[in-house]
């Protein structure tokens, strides 16, 4: 089976060991998740990483760079994600249709039950990075792998 492979980006704000995530309301009902989403035709990355983040949390992000890439490959498809990290921004996380957006401490936010991988690449985020994870259809980590 040729598995579907997704061009998408993730930005992660990190201030005083709170990230700022969403958290679905109607699909993927009750999941924690880094802001971000699929590349359109004509965008790029940094342009994805600026447009998602507002439309995600209402926050316009100023200032970003990029660290790296991520892969992950569900048994049915791929995304292959440019990550982000944003240095400046302005505005708070506000309340949305789709999400909720919010400020979390890291350390809470892993107690939480429903977490998507991004939440996960927090531990692994660096310069350069390259990281590899492979989840279930049930969004399970099955293994990660470091390049």
């Amino acid at each position: 089976m040729v598995k579907v492979i997704r061009n998408a980006v993730r930005t992660y704000l990190i201030k005083d060991n709170k990230v700022v995530v969403i958290k679905y309301k109607k699909h993927d009902n009750g999941y924690y998740d880094i802001p971000g989403g699929k590349i359109e035709d004509g965008e790029t990355p940094e342009e994805t990483s600026i447009r998602e983040f507002k439309e995600e949390t209402g926050i316009t992000i100023k200032k970003q760079h990029c660290i790296g890439h991520n892969t992950v490959e569900y048994p049915d498809r791929i995304f292959e994600f440019d990550i982000f990290v944003a240095d400046e921004y302005s505005g708070e996380p506000l309340e949305f249709e789709e999400n909720d957006s919010m400020w979390i401490n890291i350390d809470d936010l892993y107690k939480e039950e429903k977490l998507f991988m991004s939440i996960e690449a927090i531990k692994y985020l660096k310069d350069n990075m390259k990281l590899k994870i492979e989840c279930d259809s049930d969004n399970n980590i099955l293994n990660i792998n470091l390049n």
